[in-house]
């Protein structure tokens, strides 16, 4: 996978010193999500009526359509008497994290700090009368952690210009640019100018317009240069605005992407407290799932609902500090890292720093190796992280690096071998196999990119290869032909209308096929074309690339897969002319 670094300098442009601004993200790598407000108190549940297992506690206003004056008369009843901002930022440190995201506003509208915009905050609103984020973000500073803000900035089911609450007020009726003018950017305001340095806002649920969103991120480009913005700033259906792109909740890229990105994760089912919720993670799922997102080139933000009294359930401390124990040991394998070139094994993932391949093996291979195939580098030495003096066994066979692993000493969550290699760790490149008359199907995700061309995500557009727009922006896939003979050539894009008339190169087997490109609609609404049929005479590897025939000034496309499907003759593949 490419370096970060050029998608620092793609971002440069609008962004002061783009790759210094992600530099303490993409060290940190984990980071604590805290969901908390009125909802606390209801814990899942209204007038008998509980929110269905696994569904966000948070949203329970919605679910229920609470009428806005039975929810804030509730809201006066928050009163989180046993609140620490210590032991919040205490447990973040000893998990490991070192970044916390407070909600200052969810989608309910209430603020849980002292806003002189709206009184409907914990401060004017309830007995409390302290200023949480206040407390939490002189609490990081003293823990040595990064304090950030969720901000809801579309969703207000309590403002009648807000978005979202449409069983009290009328649709039709709603003035959302007020709404963004009087409540949703003056909050903004005075959470950059009154809380310190903010190291990202974090803000949900997409808006409807780049116009609206760009009012949100010049707001934070004046008050805060250096605070990053996550992807959701804009609509979910546009390109990225963001100095990072968010996976949807809960989700897992298939492989690396090219740019910036973190996963937002639950530790039990929901992200709100909610008292029927009892599916709490195990710390060794917890590790796992770290590693394999950090394998990947992304960060973990891992999510906690503290109860309406304050406190922070026993579980969710309980693995915390499981998962900080493995951390205090194996923390070198994990911040400063970056994505391994060569992917995921059977016994679990790998990370990168230098020439280090930190290997974490989720369990222990039944021959007693762990097998790296893939990696062009030659092995310099291997011992496990725990032991540095004692040095490990590299073999090789057939032309792939393992390293013999002890019998004893294992790790439950993941044991870390450090494989030291010559030079920066790359991949060899990957071969495609097709079976008996079986297609090839090739991804974006699982391509070779070059130049400017990227692995992408978004939540309307899944994965996608984008940014290209120069020949020397390519992506290539690598096939062992077994099967000769003809192929029909279908690819999959999305086109929005101002790229359309772009030229584009499919090269396999030695021909060359040059296509315009065609506008799908808008942004991610992705549609099949047919190429044509293609002849591969023989047997044996192949390299299929597609790049713009020519410099032009837009996207290319957001390309998401090329399918070479064989043509069968009475269940024969189709002979050669």
């Amino acid at each position: 996978m490419k370096s970060f670094a050029v998608f620092a300098l793609l971002a440069a442009a609008n962004c002061v010193c783009a790759q210094d601004k992600m530099e303490w993200f993409t060290h940190d790598k984990f980071g604590m999500f805290v969901h908390w407000g009125p909802y606390s108190v209801l814990a899942g549940e209204w007038k008998g009526q509980r929110t269905p297992a696994g569904d966000e506690a948070e949203w329970i206003m919605q679910r229920f359509n609470i009428p806005v004056k039975d929810y804030r008369e509730m809201a006066h009843t928050l009163n989180p008497v046993k609140f620490d901002a210590n032991a919040y930022a205490k447990l973040a440190r000893a998990a490991g994290m070192k970044y916390l995201v407070l909600t200052a506003k969810h989608h309910d509208g209430f603020a849980m700090y002292d806003s002189k915009v709206s009184d409907y905050n914990i401060v004017k609103w309830t007995p409390f009368r302290r200023d949480i984020v206040k407390e939490l973000s002189e609490a990081c500073k003293r823990e040595g952690i990064r304090f950030c803000v969720y901000y809801s900035h579309r969703e207000d089911w309590d403002d009648p210009n807000g978005y979202g609450n449409h069983w009290d007020y009328d649709p039709a009726k709603k003035d959302f640019d007020k709404y963004l003018r009087e409540k949703s950017l003056p909050q903004l305001r005075e959470l950059l100018t009154n809380y310190g340095p903010l190291g990202l806002i974090w803000f949900d649920r997409g808006i409807d317009t780049t116009a609206q969103a760009k009012q949100f991120i010049n707001l934070v480009h004046e008050l805060q240069p250096k605070c990053l913005i996550n992807g959701r700033v804009g609509n979910y259906a546009h390109e990225l605005l963001g100095d990072y792109q968010n996976m949807n909740d809960n989700g897992m890229p298939t492989g690396g992407l090219d740019e910036y990105w973190e996963t937002p994760q639950t530790l039990n089912g929901t992200w709100g407290y909610s008292k029927f919720d009892e599916q709490w993670k195990t710390p060794a799922n917890v590790i796992q799932r770290m590693v394999e997102i950090v394998s990947k080139g992304g960060n973990y933000l891992l999510n906690i609902g503290p109860k309406a009294d304050g406190t922070i359930p026993a579980p969710s401390v309980a693995v915390m500090e499981q998962v900080g124990a493995w951390m205090q040991k194996n923390g070198e394998s994990i911040y400063g890292t970056s994505a391994c070139p060569v992917g995921q094994f059977p016994w679990g993932r790998c990370t990168v720093k230098g020439g280090n391949m930190y290997l974490h093996a989720f369990q222990k291979p039944a021959d007693g190796v762990l097998w790296v195939g893939g990696l062009k580098n030659e092995a310099a030495s291997a011992h496990l992280l725990q032991a540095p003096g004692q040095k490990l066994e590299v073999v090789r066979q057939d032309g792939v690096t393992g390293v013999r692993v002890p019998a004893q000493g294992w790790d439950a969550a993941s044991t870390v071998v450090v494989l030291v290699v010559k030079g920066k760790p790359e991949a060899e490149p990957e071969l495609m196999t097709q079976g008996s008359d079986s297609p090839f199907h090739l991804t974006g995700i699982r391509g070779e990119t070059s130049g400017q061309a990227m692995k992408r995500f978004n939540r309307d557009g899944s994965f996608h290869i984008g940014r290209w727009t120069k020949p020397e922006d390519q992506v290539r896939w690598n096939l062992v032909v077994s099967q000769p003979g003809k192929y029909h050539l279908r690819v999959r894009y999305a086109a929005r209308p101002e790229w359309a008339g772009r030229k584009f190169v499919v090269e396999l087997g030695g021909q060359r096929l040059e296509k315009t490109v065609e506008a799908t609609g808008d942004w991610y609404q992705y549609k099949a074309f047919d190429l044509g049929v293609v002849t591969l005479a023989a047997k044996g590897a192949m390299p299929v690339v597609i790049r713009p025939a020519a410099a032009g000034p837009e996207n290319l496309m957001y390309f998401e897969s090329l399918t070479l499907e064989p043509i069968t003759v009475s269940g024969r593949l189709g002979r050669l002319d």
